[in-house]
């Protein structure tokens, strides 16, 4: 049994687990445990517990090199995001320019009584961003 402390991260595993322990039995007995420093240090090694689990994800060499796509996408879709922003505001200052005018007209002859949201849809850039990515994404 002792063969489990050979290696340091199985005995920084056991001093997590305990500290975890005393912290558990110090707010059962109704202590406040927010005013310790170790505490919130062992608070902090257990998310590094899990980077065992990724340790041993590693070992997967498909997995891995999944995750290297992925992350070599992330840059390429950050940009699209950005460009597809791009377009969308400048449809939106033009359908502000272009579309606001009559939606007031229509809103002012009662087009749309139990609407509130229709008259200030296209008031503002912003408002018309937000109607398009509605329009775009939910049909």
């Amino acid at each position: 049994r002792m063969e489990y402390f050979s290696t340091a991260l199985n005995k920084a595993d056991a001093l997590v687990v305990a500290v975890g322990t005393c912290e558990y039995l110090l707010t059962w007995f109704g202590s406040a445990v927010t005013g310790f420093g170790v505490v919130r240090l062992a608070r902090l090694c257990r998310l590094m517990r899990l980077m065992r689990v990724f340790r041993l994800v590693s070992g997967l060499a498909e997995l891995r090199r999944l995750v290297q796509m992925m992350t070599g996408c992330f840059k390429t879709l950050l940009w699209s995001s950005l460009l597809l922003l791009l377009v969308m505001t400048i449809w939106s200052v033009i359908a502000v320019e272009l579309l606001n005018p009559y939606i007031q007209d229509m809103d002012a002859k009662g087009a749309w009584v139990d609407c509130p949201r229709c008259k200030r849809a296209f008031a503002s850039v912003f408002m018309s961003n937000l109607t398009l990515f509605q329009t775009v994404v939910a049909g």
